[in-house]
């Protein structure tokens, strides 16, 4: 009996911290710019980014309370969905792995690095 009550209480305790986020969703919803793109023969540093949004050229992430998000990354925008529990975001059922740590949210995969700096 006292097994079945442990295993009863540890998943219970289990199931409480998967439902459980390690980020604060209203510290989360907002809106970013890109500020550092590497990868793939690119590496944009946050001055060669500042001067492309001078001219108009502009990278950002739009993080909304509902669980979606929309990514315009010069001009062609990406329609997502996140996952504050698996840290990830979601396209057409591909799903990325990201990171949140002051203000910065950041892929990094397959040798692509990209970060997104909260604006508002």
């Amino acid at each position: 009996m006292k097994k079945a009550a442990c295993v009863i209480t540890i998943c219970m305790l289990l199931f409480s911290l998967a439902s459980c986020s390690s980020i604060n969703k209203s510290k989360f919803v907002g809106t970013y710019e890109l500020t550092r793109a590497e990868g793939v023969g690119i590496n944009l540093t946050r001055e060669q980014i500042d001067s492309m949004k001078a001219v108009g050229i502009t990278a950002t992430l739009e993080i909304k309370d509902d669980g979606t998000a929309e990514m315009d990354v010069f001009g062609e925008k990406v329609e997502l969905t996140y996952d504050l529990r698996k840290m990830t975001f979601s396209c057409n059922g591909k799903e990325e792995k990201f990171t949140f740590a002051d203000d910065v949210v950041a892929f990094n995969n397959e040798g692509r690095k990209l970060e997104f700096t909260r604006i508002d």
